[in-house]
């Protein structure tokens, strides 16, 4: 029969890794708008509107400050939905937050202000203008409530940029006596505060609190916002609100910038707000939003494995949630590297399930301030997922997750054993830890840690995730790192030990089949062949045409009452065929490892794969190749092993 591999997966040379040209290759998402969240035929009249009866306008070049007309709707708009009280003199347009704070960077140095605090975490491209522009920066840490006041210095004359009503990326939400001590603070240190209203009208939960610009009376408060989440990505149009005396400060300098957005888009979304479509359809978005943030959050309670895996924080903010995943990591050695390695890790672990999402079409971003110990946390932007496929993309966005996972750290090379946890009690460890010497002795390294240490950090991962019955994974590089994850499970269903299971040939073999190192070239394209033909499991054919091993099991065949298995340098030499082998032999029976070739295979009347995972698992069949599931050695085989294995 033909192997089912849509290419040749066999390797005429050793694997070699060069780490300083290795790079990571990341998609990057756009972020994008459900069309259900804008009604762009009202867009489409305002556009027309003004090309018919003000193309005049259009001949002239954009005010540097914005357009008068848009200037007065977002100040009487402001007015009445946030409280905010300016004239349309004091408002400056912008394409973006970031543009706007650079127009605030220059406006502070001409006020003789160089030092900044900022929020941690927080939104880290605004430090990082103000770091470029030269500013000492001071990051103050984020509570419930909001920045940790007390933490402002008191000598120093400042700016502090805060998000007080939808505080990224924590949500935190300041009380209103707590803003009123910021307000103090600004006036007693003759400092500016830097008010980001962040999402405020799309929140979740609760009437917006007071702003502090409003509360000030628009003496020490810049305040910020944006029409992007409540209009669609494309129209890149944020404003900022300056103090009388910032406002006239900018007056002096702006001739020194170029407008950055478009003229028509002002003009049109002047007359969107003049209409009262702008607020008509920000009560469509809020209740498109809140049933979408609804079904995303039924999805991850649905699929992340009940919070200890994957979990839903800041559920508040109206077009995006935190994911926390639990990789459920556990450092055991940090080898050469140290710490260095394991934020490594966490990083590029992070970086692959942002690509993962951008496969899915999905925007997800990284928060390396929140990150630690095991935990990563993403934001997912929910409200970009059309409401009828919010469920199907969260199940696979989990699914993708878990995949990162259990490739582990895999930008340098590394050598791994997975160990299956069985009532919390690591099963066959000495075992696995023999192997672990000779994969790493194989490559010239000891192993930098005892089999006791080990058995005692499985200990302290299973009882921390309070995790009975599970695989896991230890990684050990060639730093000398080590580190525990949960690996996905796939133990067989009671019917499949019954019925067998479905696999097929697949040409292909492991660089060192002595070493477990992982192979991720043969690992994606053994996995995609599993996916598509609805397989188990595939079985490597190497370039003499020989059966070597199935893809992540060993292969073992009868005929005749005697069992065949190919010999142990064609193949990883795996713990559970180790224990399998000494098994059979110890009943009498007997036991060929020798070359099975792949045209022989319907000369054998039953199979069986074992594993971590399957232990002693029938094949059905082969191909079209048929073999007997109820075999009688089969079966005492399988529960020999089922005893030996109970005894741990």
């Amino acid at each position: 029969m033909t192997p089912i591999s849509n290419k040749e997966l066999i390797a005429d040379t050793p694997e070699t890794f060069d780490r300083e040209s290795a790079t990571l290759a990341v998609s990057h998402t756009p972020l994008r708008a459900d069309p259900a969240s804008f009604d762009f035929a009202k867009w489409k009249e305002c556009v027309d509107g003004v090309l018919k009866e003000r193309p005049d306008l259009l001949l002239t070049a954009s005010d540097r400050q914005g357009e008068p007309e848009l200037r007065a709707e977002i100040a009487s708009y402001l007015y009445h939905s946030r409280g905010v009280i300016c004239s349309e003199d004091q408002v400056v347009i912008s394409a973006g937050t970031q543009q706007l704070v650079n127009h605030l960077a220059r406006l502070l140095r001409l006020m003789d202000i160089e030092h900044v605090c900022t929020e941690d975490p927080g939104y880290t491209p605004v430090k990082n203008i103000f770091r470029d522009w030269g500013f000492s920066i001071s990051s103050i840490p984020v509570r419930e409530d909001g920045i940790a006041i007390e933490k402002l210095p008191t000598n120093i004359r400042s700016a502090a940029y805060v998000c007080p009503q939808n505080q990224f990326p924590t949500g935190a939400v300041m009380p209103l006596d707590h803003r009123h001590i910021l307000l103090n603070w600004a006036e007693d240190n003759d400092s500016l505060l830097i008010e980001d209203d962040y999402n405020s009208e799309l929140r979740e939960t609760g009437a917006p609190l007071p702003t502090l610009q409003g509360l000030d009376g628009g003496e020490r408060v810049v305040y910020m916002g944006t029409f992007s989440p409540t209009l669609f990505p494309a129209v890149r149009i944020s404003y900022m609100i300056l103090p009388r005396r910032m406002a006239e400060l900018f007056e002096t300098i702006k001739a020194n910038y170029d407008p950055t957005c478009s003229k028509t888009e002002q003009l049109t979304l002047a007359r969107f707000m003049r209409k009262g479509w702008y607020q008509d359809n920000l009560l469509r978005v809020r209740k498109l939003y809140t049933q979408k943030l609804h079904d995303a959050l039924d999805a991850i309670a649905a699929y992340g494995d009940g919070g200890s895996f994957m979990t839903a924080e800041n559920t508040q903010a109206g077009t995006n949630i935190i994911a926390k995943i639990d990789t459920h990591a556990r450092t055991v050695s940090e080898g050469s590297s140290g710490r260095e390695r394991t934020e490594e890790i966490r990083q590029e672990m992070t970086d692959r399930m942002v690509a993962a999402a951008a496969d899915l079409g999905i925007k997800v971003t990284g928060i390396s301030q929140l990150s630690h110990d095991g935990l990563i946390y993403l934001v997912l932007y929910y409200h970009q997922i059309p409401s009828d496929e919010i469920r199907d993309v969260i199940r696979e966005l989990v699914q993708e997750f878990r995949s990162v996972i259990m490739k582990g750290g895999l930008d340098i090379p590394s050598v791994y054993e997975v160990v299956r946890l069985t009532d919390g009690k690591p099963q066959f460890l000495p075992e696995h830890f023999a192997r672990l010497e000779n994969s790493l002795g194989s490559i010239g390294m000891a192993v930098p840690f005892t089999c006791e240490h080990l058995a005692e950090s499985i200990d302290a991962l299973a009882r921390d995730g309070n995790i009975l019955n599970h695989n896991i994974k230890l990684e050990v590089d060639i730093s000398g790192h080590s580190v525990l994850y949960l690996n996905p499970t796939h133990y067989p269903s009671a019917e499949q030990y019954a019925c067998g299971v479905t696999t097929e040939l697949f040409n292909g073999e492991r660089k060192n089949p002595n070493i477990k190192m992982m192979d991720q070239e043969l690992r994606d394209a053994t996995d995609a062949a599993i996916r598509e033909h609805g397989l188990y499991e595939v079985i490597l054919v190497d370039r003499s045409g020989q059966i070597t091993e199935g893809s992540r099991s060993n292969v073992f065949f009868i005929k005749k009452g005697e069992v065949y298995t190919s010999p142990l340098h064609q193949v990883l030499p795996g713990v559970t065929r180790g224990k399998l082998i000494e098994i059979i032999r110890s009943q009498g029976i007997v036991l060929h490892e020798e070359p099975i070739l792949a045209a022989d295979i319907a000369s054998f009347d039953a199979a069986f794969i074992s594993g971590t995972s399957p232990k002693v698992l029938p094949i059905a069949s082969v191909g079209d190749v048929k073999y007997d599931v109820d075999d009688p050695l089969l079966r005492r085989i399988m529960l020999w092993y089922d005893e030996a294995f109970a005894q741990g």
